[in-house]
């Protein structure tokens, strides 16, 4: 029933809420300091708009008063009738961000969280607020989607021109949906700043000869758990400390930074320890895909680690090889114990192994009438099994054939009977396609419904 309700809350239609502007502008100045301005017109639909947890009857605006100047330009409701509805002055609340609170070296920074009143069905929210900087760099990464449908999004760029997307469909919480770029926006204002690696960290002599392993790979493995696991991670936005690493000493004392101050005293501690660290292309991974890492070199080899992620310790060409096999073909042939769950006096079940798929799709989610793409992966799956069965074990249901091919999408073969006291299971997989779209679609949902049928077997005694 919950998986139902699942799909059934996924396909719902109705939105919740609709913009009908979504303005970003970016200003430069000459003395080097910027502008960014920042307007939304909502209108609100249903009750589950309206409600805190729905995020659109508050807006949260996050800044840093070391330089940078928070002005709000308007924040009114206009009701269903027409009434203009000025926001009160008791609806601004200033207020340490969450993430800042057990982070004593970012409490100066600040979060506007604004209240809106007189709300209803129908009434639209203005807000259009200011953020001056008194800095030359900046970095802006958005989605032009929302929650809830855009009428019309505009961006003014610092450089004169717009650009203006309308009628934007709300995102869906769908696990399939391909990955769009098509309204991922990313830029920056200013140059990119760089960053060194500290030589070392005499304050961490201690801490390191605890940490000490005979063996290099497995001591740069505990420092690097020390790090993430001791440090707390302070997620606010790079912007709002200007893209700044702090001194590795300052984060080792607070126990607390961002991913980039983590980033910088894992290479510290790294050096302090003996090994050579350097931050990754320190440039590019602030405002990249790729998260920061470090790279360390071990034994004439070079490792990169992130300082928010434990993981094994590979090189680059281990984790390339390791890759190519987790997509290769898969080949799995054994003997299965009869280890049964019971059911029912004179009934048990059965489970097969938890395959090693790289093709994870629940078919409960595949709604009959989907309209969007799916992200599949092109695979290629042989299982059998046998197993010994005890002499009054019978296989309910009878035998299991099941085999078809569809076209250039793929095939599938599974077959399961029972040979006197021995049950086999033969289980194949091929889909040549890794997007399906509207044409392959049913037929790809039937694929996925035959593939993730007749896991369980059922056998009376």
């Amino acid at each position: 029933m919950a998986v139902l309700m699942g799909v059934a809350a996924m396909a719902q239609k109705q939105p919740d809420a609709e913009y009908k502007l979504i303005r970003r502008s970016y200003k430069t100045n000459s003395d080097g300091s910027m502008d960014i301005n920042f307007r939304k017109e909502i209108k609100l639909l249903r009750n589950r708009a309206i409600t805190a947890y729905a995020d659109k009857g508050e807006t949260f605006i996050t800044y840093n008063p070391q330089f940078e100047t928070l002005t709000i330009n308007e924040c009114y409701t206009v009701m269903a009738d027409g009434t203009k509805v000025e926001t009160p002055e008791n609806a601004f609340v200033l207020q340490l961000p969450g993430e800042c609170a057990d982070c004593g070296r970012l409490n100066g920074i600040r979060e506007m969280a604004i209240v809106h009143t007189a709300l209803e069905y129908n009434c639209i929210i203005v807000l259009d607020y200011t953020i001056h900087r008194n800095s030359s760099l900046y970095v802006e990464r958005f989605n032009f989607k929302q929650d809830c449908p855009v009428l019309r999004y505009e961006v003014r760029y610092a450089d004169g021109h717009t650009q203006v997307e309308t009628n934007i469909t709300q995102t869906v919480n769908d696990p399939y949906m391909p990955v769009k770029k098509d309204y991922d926006v990313e830029f920056q204002l200013g140059e990119k700043p760089t960053f060194t690696s500290e030589k070392g960290l005499d304050q961490a002599t201690t801490l390191l000869q605890n940490l000490k392993k005979n063996d290099s790979k497995e001591y740069v493995a505990a420092i690097r758990d020390w790090v993430v696991d001791n440090v707390k991670l302070n997620n606010v936005d790079l912007s709002h400390v200007n893209y700044a690493m702090t001194p590795a000493a300052e984060v080792f004392l607070s126990n607390c930074g961002t991913a980039l101050d983590k980033t910088g005293l894992l290479a510290a501690l790294l050096n302090e320890a003996g090994f050579k660290a350097t931050i990754v292309d320190n440039s590019l991974n602030v405002f990249g895909d790729r998260p920061l890492e470090v790279e360390v070199a071990i034994e004439g080899s070079a490792y990169r680690l992130s300082a928010t992620q434990k993981g094994e310790l590979m090189t680059e060409q281990a984790k390339a090889d390791a890759a190519a096999v987790a997509s290769a073909p898969v080949y799995v042939e054994r003997q299965l114990e009869w280890k049964p769950d019971t059911l029912t006096e004179g009934y048990v079940r059965i489970t097969l192994p938890t395959e090693k798929s790289s093709l994870n799709i629940n078919p409960a989610y595949l709604n009959p009438s989907r309209s969007s793409d799916v992200q599949a992966a092109i695979t290629s799956e042989f299982y059998h099994y046998t197993m010994d069965l005890p002499k009054n074990a019978k296989l309910i249901g009878g035998e299991v054939n099941i085999e078809y091919s569809k076209y250039d999408l793929g095939s599938i073969n599974i077959k399961i009977k029972q040979k006197g006291k021995r049950l086999l299971v033969t289980r194949q997989l091929q889909l040549r396609k890794a997007l399906i779209t509207k044409k392959d679609y049913a037929a790809f949902r039937q694929l996925m419904i035959d593939w993730n049928s007749h896991k369980e077997l059922l056998f009376s005694l």
